[in-house]
């Protein structure tokens, strides 16, 4: 008898100690690298909305259980403590194995080196430890029924475990639900950066920093360019081939500026607002003849089939910007709606943005620059939804400045750019932002642009990634295309592969990404 008292007291001392050394580590080590800490917090598909009061409340409750265990009188709730504790972290990491939408980076420490599943089975062989200990602890019942309290005091404990078991994961289960509400409908500009999203699978030297994309089908990207209005880059994006083409334009009587030019399937089209002139050619060809050479005047142009075009046009008199629609063959029929760009004091500069055209869903796309904000807009111009980005800008921070003896205005001041480039495809869209979100570490913004992801179809933000530098040069404008993403930093083309839940979602057409 003497014997199994000695083991049992020896067992819970030896567990004790373990349940010391490990919590007392574990503290020491968040504390010591607190930042990195709260960062890896704030990434947690379950813990980022909560990151800033756990990123305190964890160490200190590890400090204060280690206290605990140290004192026989305190000894067996420290041990209770620590089975509760435990069995949160092992849930935690068993939801986030299978439910979660990533994995986020490891939480450091003596842990650092572990598999997430290594981690796991670390938490339950110390949740096993615990709940062991517990039941052998020495029950204070009166000499005469010992035989029984222990029993009933067993039964008690072996219950109480169960129910704490039950208990831990519907809390963690409940906790990630609230977590996804959170950060996809309600985010508090608190990013997620899922692991692998993007792979660089090969560059491009454009051997100039002047191309923009002009569109992409049937396997090719298209590049324009700024210093040569009318010669057309193609990029075949299987053999990473390059061929160089000049657009022959049919008329030449115009005022011409910078013409730009836009490719959608096989047609191309070339205009600039400033004369509202388009013109229409085949990518066989590369011939072009003039479709319109009058009415509004306009600033942004993106086809949506053969011969409708979303526009974004002056408005008359004002010169305000509203968003509209022409269709080459009537242009009767064009059209636009004043009350599509929210004018929050000018019209102009604080309705700029960026205008798209999704495809796969058939929808218009319009990301305001200098506000979070983007619209969803059916063909017919009528808005379907609003989304936010995650960041706070709601009102465009420009201060504005008007030239003597002038109507013009020019910026007294670099504005808060918001949204620096965006692309749609499928049913998500990507926004390069400018604005760093909470933990958020000051070296990723250093070294790296960050690529925010959001669902068109309900306006959820999913996750963000990192398309890192190049020459100390930032993403200047990016474009999808089926399950890649192409970058133009400096005078480099990138061609990024979307890994993970991001490719498994997207609704694309499959015919297109075996082209790629």
């Amino acid at each position: 008898m003497k014997l199994a008292i000695n083991f049992k007291n020896v067992y819970i001392e030896l567990v004790c100690l373990l349940y010391i050394l490990l919590f007392i580590y574990a503290a020491c080590s968040k504390i010591l690298n607190f930042d990195t800490f709260r960062i890896q917090l704030g990434q947690s598909p379950l813990l980022s909305p909560l990151a800033d009061w756990i990123s305190f409340i964890v160490p200190i409750l590890e400090l204060a259980i280690s206290f605990l265990l140290v004192f026989k009188r305190t000894k067996c709730i420290g041990l209770w403590a620590s089975f509760v504790l435990m069995t949160l972290f092992s849930f935690y990491i068993y939801v986030i194995l299978n439910y979660s939408a990533f994995i986020p980076c490891s939480c450091g420490g003596i842990l650092e080196k572990l598999s997430w599943n290594q981690h796991l089975l670390f938490n339950i062989y110390f949740v096993v430890l615990a709940g062991i200990a517990i039941l052998l602890f020495p029950p204070q019942v009166d000499t005469e029924n010992r035989n029984r309290s222990n029993y009933f005091h067993l039964q008690a404990r072996l219950g109480l475990e169960l129910l704490v078991l039950l208990s831990s994961g519907v809390f963690m289960f409940l906790l990630f639900s609230y977590s996804e509400e959170i950060i996809h409908y309600k985010n508090k500009f608190i990013r997620r950066f899922p692991q692998h999203v993007a792979q660089e699978i090969y560059k491009v030297d454009l051997k100039f920093n002047s191309y923009y994309f002009a569109g992409s089908a049937n396997g090719k990207i298209y590049l324009g360019n700024k210093t040569a209005p009318l010669k057309m880059l193609v990029l075949d994006t299987a053999s990473k081939s390059k061929q160089n083409f000049k657009i022959s334009l049919k008329q030449r009587n115009l005022r011409f500026s910078v013409p730009k030019i836009r490719v959608l399937d096989n047609d191309f089209f070339v205009y600039e607002g400033i004369v509202p002139y388009v013109f229409k050619g085949n990518t066989q060809t590369w011939n072009a003849s003039l479709s319109i050479n009058s009415g509004y005047y306009f600033s942004q142009l993106v086809p949506m089939d053969s011969t409708n075009l979303a526009i974004r046009f002056l408005v008359p008199k004002s010169g305000e910007n509203a968003l509209g629609s022409l269709n080459l063959k009537d242009t009767l029929k064009a059209k636009f709606d004043t009350n599509l760009l929210k004018k929050q004091f000018d019209g102009v500069f604080d309705t700029d943005g960026i205008l798209l055209y999704n495809g796969q869903l058939n929808r218009i796309v319009y990301v305001y620059y200098y506000r979070n904000e983007f619209l969803v807009i059916k063909p017919d111009l009528k808005l379907e939804r609003k989304g936010k980005t995650i960041d706070t800008i709601s009102k465009a921070q420009v201060d504005l400045i008007q030239y003597e003896k002038s109507k013009m205005k020019t910026f007294l001041k670099p504005p808060l750019m918001v949204n620096k480039a965006a692309a749609t495809y499928g049913k998500f869209l990507f926004i390069r932002s400018t604005l760093a979100g909470l933990y958020e570490s000051d070296k990723i913004w250093r070294i790296a642009s960050i690529i925010d992801v959001y669902d068109v179809t309900d306006s959820a933000y999913r996750s963000s990634f990192l398309v890192y530098d190049i020459k100390g040069r930032k993403v200047r404008t990016i474009l999808i295309y089926g399950n890649f993403l192409y970058a133009l930093i400096d005078d480099q083309l990138v061609c990024y592969k979307l890994l993970n839940y991001l490719s498994q979602e997207r609704a694309v057409h499959a015919s297109e990404d075996k082209k790629q």
